[in-house]
């Protein structure tokens, strides 16, 4: 009998391969789609998958909102809002701007700043091992978000060094979500629900965003002289690394601490490095090594806690 803890590092470890084969496609389908409508679309046509589902899945959704006290509803609300159009906004934004490999490994920072963020915030214990192994983590990912400052590139490349700073603040967003939603969790909010909620509220405020960006008649231009390839991009990223993925990951956070479930984002760089280098033909530099290798001797400091707990 597989167990519950078990299952849900299985989930997780499918929610890194899904999440780390995202940056790839988002840097394609951001040649024909700019951010705003690129995540418009995506939330849009994932609620024709998701609020079925939830119906199905959990008829007394009705009845469970129903009962929802004021404060739940603006958690509900204000964490979909972070974790969609905030989170989502910035790391799309970025990507347009940076490397797909870059981008992958500073917002495989978020388990540095949640395990950080829920010592303070739900209490779960941190070691000292790993209190360590977060500063050295910490410091390659700032190696990898400054590169073109090392490499002198500064002037020539400023958006891509605004790109490194827009995901870096999609991160931050993203570690705010963790928190919120693992409260949302204990207040007996279905994982289900809860993802539902996150592309519902996405739906509302990102068309906002590009209407006021785009006219019709542009909006429509782009959407229909992209080429199927950059459609079918966008639809796996509102079923696959959207609906999906964000559902696993929210069923696994129901049976272990949030901070331990964010340790698998570290894993998405894994996924995220051979696609670039052959699809996206992106380069990787001595800087972003160093970066990476210091990274990686942070997550296995880290890893110490989770052992010494075993």
């Amino acid at each position: 009998m597989v167990s519950a803890r078990t299952k849900a590092h299985l989930m997780l470890l499918a929610v890194s391969a899904i999440w780390g084969i995202a940056p790839p496609v988002i840097k394609y389908s951001l040649k024909y789609f700019d951010t705003s409508i690129f995540l418009s679309y995506r939330f849009i046509i994932t609620n024709f998958l998701l609020i079925p589902w939830l119906l199905i899945a959990e008829p007394h959704t009705w009845t469970t909102l129903s009962r929802l006290t004021a404060n739940k509803w603006l958690l509900l609300i204000f964490a979909g809002f972070l974790g969609s159009t905030i989170q989502l906004g910035f790391l799309f934004w970025g990507l347009e701007n940076t490397s797909a490999i870059e981008g992958s490994i500073i917002n495989a920072t978020a388990p540095i700043l949640v395990a950080i963020s829920s010592f303070f915030f739900l209490r779960e214990k941190i070691t000292a091992m790993e209190r360590i192994g977060i500063f050295v983590a910490f410091l390659g990912s700032a190696i990898v978000v400054i590169e073109p400052v090392f490499t002198g590139q500064y002037t020539s490349s400023r958006l891509h060094f605004y790109g490194n700073m827009a995901v870096l603040l999609g991160t931050l967003a993203w570690t705010a979500y963790a928190i919120l939603s693992k409260k949302a969790l204990r207040g007996h909010v279905s994982p289900l629900l809860l993802t539902t909620a996150m592309f519902f509220v996405g739906s509302l405020t990102m068309p906002v965003i590009t209407f006021f960006i785009h006219t019709p008649y542009s909006l429509h231009q782009s959407l229909i002289s992209a080429p199927f390839s950059a459609h079918l991009g966008v639809w796996f990223m509102a079923f696959i690394s959207g609906a999906l993925a964000y559902y696993l990951y929210q069923q696994a956070t129901k049976f272990i601490e949030v901070s331990e479930a964010n340790i698998y984002t570290y894993l998405s760089p894994v996924f995220t490095l051979p696609l670039s280098l052959v699809f996206l033909r992106e380069p990787v530099g001595p800087w972003l090594i160093v970066g990476s290798a210091v990274i990686v001797g942070g997550v296995l400091l880290s890893e110490l806690k989770i052992r010494q707990r075993r």
